[in-house]
């Protein structure tokens, strides 16, 4: 427990149980309560609070997963957090150069254990693999050792010295020896002491308030010492790299304040549960500012009082969900394990699905999602529910979809700079489509002052749809729309419609946005 309340602590212990668990793999409360070592009846309590804030789920069979806010913030750790953001490239880069698996590992001190952030691996027949997110002794190991060797004698008296293979060496006194020489070193090699198979070697890495290694591992029978000690050469430049760019990538993120007050307000303004402080918290440290360590300063960020937010830092500092970085805190290797476990999301569908399939079971219309490009400046139908009722459209996934016609188009079209329309290519994609820039500027006018779109054959012949834009922040991101058959438009309840479809936007906008 940290100083701060038990209720803090109870909050990340559970969300720290339900990121260990392979992706998808939901807890039975009971089982929850046995690891967490909270009671049935208070484990209960926390996974209700954490769901409130979308941070943990509840799946149909009444077991409980990481939420879809926690996934959402886990990915923008990948993205934002100076060291991760940095050194992904860098580390495939280094895994082509040594054909071999690059490991970034990472020290959690709460814990006295050492993590898989990232992991590189080249495409192969055979290769050593080791997942981000997985615990690696501290003793046994190319980058286990490097790291054991950064934190000195004390740290070797606290492992419980377990032997992985037959090489892996127990005795405390060779140990000790072996972490001086690694010291003197500055790397380690380890031949089959984590991994039986494995061979490797590895190099001290300090960066963003964290220590850690990077190592390279190829298999035992391919690689001999003088191969080791290459790559080590390769290692050491590639550390040296890493470490000037996250020092740009931390000296410009200190000076975007304005960003980290406004992201605090948009996501906890006006709630006050400790899960909504917390969530609070996360997402602050996952947009990548620096924050405050006194206790006023950051309860104007997150809204609370004083002593309350204190307590919360403080037991994010001793959990290791933030660390001391110079006069602020910054992203702690607790939340970088969460992040590695979870990994990077794939796309939006992940987060979005839940919503499209519980809109659809409202309203029995084939509801689908429309993103955003703006890198093409284009759109496409990314994922399709079907509706649950006898008649319902049916519209293929992965299709391109006209900004200047149909519902989900122009609810994007409407919110994009001005001059985008100019630029557009007029297609007449059946006889309804609207060609007249000037009539489809006003009709866009009117889609920005009611909230959704509307179009009527517009794209597909028999078809009418409503759509509502999302929003990533203040950007425009996408559409949701429902897509019913033109002949039933005369029985179909628009007001009704909208109102769901809007419910639906505002929900993704929440989850997905760090403004």
């Amino acid at each position: 427990m940290s100083s701060g309340s038990a209720a803090n602590d109870r909050l990340i212990a559970t969300l720290d149980a339900l990121t260990r668990r392979p992706l998808g793999e939901p807890w039975g409360v009971r089982e929850l309560a046995g690891e967490t070592g909270l009671s049935r009846s208070t484990i209960h309590r926390v996974l209700q609070a954490l769901a409130e804030c979308d941070l943990a789920a509840q799946t149909a069979n009444a077991t409980y997963t990481y939420g879809p806010r926690l996934r959402v913030l886990m990915d923008s750790v990948h993205r934002t957090h100076p060291l991760l953001s940095q050194a992904r490239p860098l580390t495939e880069r280094l895994a082509a150069t040594c054909d071999a698996t690059i490991l970034l590992a990472l020290y959690e001190p709460a814990r006295t254990q050492a993590f898989v952030a990232l992991a590189a691996i080249p495409e192969g027949p055979l290769r050593y693999r080791l997942d981000p997110g997985r615990i690696i002794p501290l003793h046994a190991g190319a980058a286990g050792r490097t790291i054991l060797a950064e934190l000195g004698p004390e740290v070797l008296d606290r492992l419980d010295l377990v032997a992985h293979t037959a090489d892996t060496i127990t005795d405390h006194g060779e140990l000790a020896r072996l972490v001086q020489q690694s010291r003197h070193d500055g790397i380690t090699i380890s031949i089959g002491q984590h991994v039986a198979l494995a061979a490797g070697v590895a190099a001290p890495l300090r960066a963003s308030g964290l220590i850690g290694a990077i190592s390279v591992t190829r298999l035992r029978h391919e690689t001999t010492t003088e191969d080791l000690e290459r790559f080590a050469v390769h290692v050491r430049n590639t550390i040296a790299e890493i470490g000037r760019l996250t020092d740009d990538a931390t000296a410009t993120a200190q000076q975007a304040p304005g960003l980290l007050q406004l992201t605090s307000r948009h996501d906890t303004e006006g709630r006050a549960s400790a899960a909504c402080r917390l969530e609070g918290l996360l997402t602050l440290l996952a947009a990548g500012a620096p924050l405050p360590t006194g206790g006023r300063a950051l309860a104007r960020l997150l809204g609370g009082n004083p002593a309350t937010t204190a307590r919360l830092l403080d037991a994010a500092l001793v959990t290791g969900l933030a660390v001391p970085y110079g006069e602020h805190a910054a992203t702690g290797p607790l939340m970088l394990r969460w992040a590695a476990s979870l990994g990077p999301l794939p796309s939006t569908s992940a987060i979005a699905e839940p919503v499209l399939h519980a809109l659809a079971q409202e309203t029995g219309e084939t509801i689908a999602l429309t993103e955003y490009a703006p890198e093409t400046n284009s759109a496409r139908m990314t994922s399709v529910v079907r509706g649950t009722k006898p008649v319902h459209y049916s519209l293929p996934t992965d299709t391109e979809v006209p900004l200047a016609a149909g519902a989900a188009g122009k609810a994007i079209l409407a919110h994009l700079p001005e001059g985008t329309l100019t630029q557009l290519p007029m297609v007449q994609h059946t006889d309804n489509t609207p060609l007249n820039r000037t009539q489809i500027s006003k009709d866009l006018q009117q889609i920005r002052e009611r909230g959704w779109a509307q179009g009527d054959g517009e794209r597909i012949p028999d078809a009418f749809g409503i759509a509502v834009p999302y929003f990533v922040g203040h950007t425009i991101a996408g559409s949701v729309t429902a897509t019913v058959p033109r002949h039933q438009t005369a029985q179909l309840d628009i007001d009704g419609l909208t109102c769901s479809l809007t419910r639906a936007a505002h929900t993704l906008t929440r989850l997905l946005s760090l403004q």
